[in-house]
């Protein structure tokens, strides 16, 4: 593991997660709310790509002219001063921003196989883009890691998922954090950091702890534009693979 970004000494730990859509990734966010000891946030960029001045997507109609890259950096850094910040976003959101925030912030990846993420996200955004598959831009993020010395830490949803104590403890030592295997069981319910995306949120919300990856082969997409999105991106799948972390 290459040597990760050196903390300002005015400020405490900022942890990123940095995912794909549909990996689970809001389930270790739920982890990370248990543990007790970060203020999380959720998605904050996401306000940046979707509904900022400078918004990166014309999904939604309405703007939020204080979502933007600099407002959403500077809530985070306020936070820190107070103590550790867990961050869950997706790679995409922050755009260009994500190089930046690499050298600042502790960043690590969450990935799942493209035949199940891809899927599962058009089943509620028949739509969505090839960037809201979210690969292409955190493969960009563990390059630019990679390009400067650092050897990214990437968690594979279905190990994660599998098993939730070793994949998470193993994270914890590489994040210098004690395990905290009672944050792997949460209250059911949805919660007041997840109101901005509460849709997507359902099945979290109803759970009680990671959901043992489904089994068999996934099934294949019915729709030609999904099934060919899948196609490109199971290779940057399979390479990221490569660089997973391994209890």
């Amino acid at each position: 593991m290459g040597q990760g970004p050196t903390e300002p000494e005015d400020r405490h730990p900022v942890r990123a997660l940095w995912a794909v859509p549909r990996s689970a990734s809001t389930a270790f966010e739920r982890m990370m709310i248990e543990r007790g000891d970060h203020a999380v946030l959720d998605e904050p960029f996401s306000a940046v790509y979707y509904h900022g001045p400078d918004r990166r997507s014309p999904r939604f109609p309405e703007t939020e002219p204080d979502a933007t890259v600099p407002a959403i950096i500077a809530e985070v850094e306020a936070l820190a001063a107070s103590g550790p910040v867990f961050v869950k976003d997706m790679a995409y959101h922050p755009g260009p921003a994500l190089d930046a925030l690499l050298g600042a912030w502790n960043s690590t990846f969450l990935i799942r196989d493209p035949r199940w993420s891809i899927p599962s996200m058009a089943r509620i955004w028949p739509d969505m883009t090839d960037e809201e598959a979210g690969f292409t831009a955190l493969s960009r993020a563990v390059e630019t890691l990679r390009a400067a010395g650092t050897e990214p830490l990437v968690i594979d949803s279905h190990d994660l998922c599998r098993e939730p104590e070793a994949v998470v403890g193993a994270w914890c030592d590489t994040m210098g954090l004690a395990a905290a295997p009672d944050a792997l069981t949460w209250e059911s319910g949805m919660r007041p950091e997840w109101e901005r995306w509460r849709d997507w949120y359902g099945a979290t919300s109803r759970s009680s702890g990671f959901l043992a990856p489904p089994d068999g082969s996934p099934p294949a997409p019915q729709d030609a534009r999904i099934a060919a999105l899948v196609e490109r991106n199971l290779p940057v799948y399979e390479e990221l693979r490569t660089a997973c972390l391994v209890p």
